[in-house]
């Protein structure tokens, strides 16, 4: 089920990246950037305090965990996953938005720069 979400969402922003007017191709690409960056932003802050507070509550070391908090996934228990994961994914689904706007962006100006 989730591969043909994400090839729909492919479809549709290859759609977008037909759009005729270059106009049109900017402004998306922007707002998909900013949604990113103000979604993905505040999940990725909610996300980093509540597994260290999950860390911390377990009674696993807290050290180095900003560097690389994926590694301490590992050390949730059931109730740390349920609460901190999703954060963890709302994060990644926030860059992906910011890609996604930013490739828009490149090939706006790419066609602008081209002419067309």
């Amino acid at each position: 089920m989730i591969e043909t979400g994400i090839a729909v969402l492919v479809l549709l922003f290859l759609l977008l990246l037909a759009l005729p007017g270059i106009g049109w191709q900017l402004a998306i690409g922007t707002a998909l950037v900013a949604i990113g960056l103000g979604g993905g932003g505040f999940a990725g802050i909610v996300y980093h305090h509540l597994l260290r507070r999950s860390l911390v509550r377990l009674g696993e070391s807290t050290r180095g965990w900003l560097w690389t908090p994926v590694s301490r996934h590992a050390a949730l228990d059931e109730h740390g996953r349920r609460k901190v994961l999703p954060w963890f994914r709302a994060g990644a689904a926030g860059f992906l938005l910011c890609l996604a706007g930013i490739a828009m962006l490149a090939v706006a100006l790419l066609r602008a720069s081209l002419g067309g």
